[in-house]
């Protein structure tokens, strides 16, 4: 992986649980980090779900593995859209990169 190919720039987000006005936990994204990354579209395919047509597009981002924590209850905010991370790998050995595979569904 060469570091020149990371050429987007992309928001980790993670999730928190805080409790709303009347005592109930809801779920809050927050800026985790801001990284270069590397994008590769992945295709994608729409389904019939409860009498809506949805679109799933799977993306996977590449990024530098520099003290991040990061796993698969994260998202990235990109270009205004958010993915959902389902699944992470790490690439070129020693930890130098990691490959998140997402799904944006829209």
């Amino acid at each position: 992986m060469q570091i020149g190919k990371l050429d987007r720039r992309v928001v980790l987000e993670s999730p928190t649980r805080v409790a709303n006005s009347y005592g109930e936990e809801t779920l809050v994204w927050g800026e985790y980090r801001e990284v270069w990354a590397m994008v590769e579209w992945n295709g994608g395919d729409e389904k019939e779900e409860s009498d809506k047509i949805t679109a799933k597009t799977k993306n996977t981002f590449t990024i530098r593995n520099i003290d991040i924590t990061v796993d698969e209850t994260y998202r990235i905010l990109y270009k205004t859209k958010y993915y959902y991370i389902q699944a992470i790998n790490e690439i070129d050995g020693r930890e130098m990169f990691l490959e998140l595979l997402t799904e944006n569904r829209d």
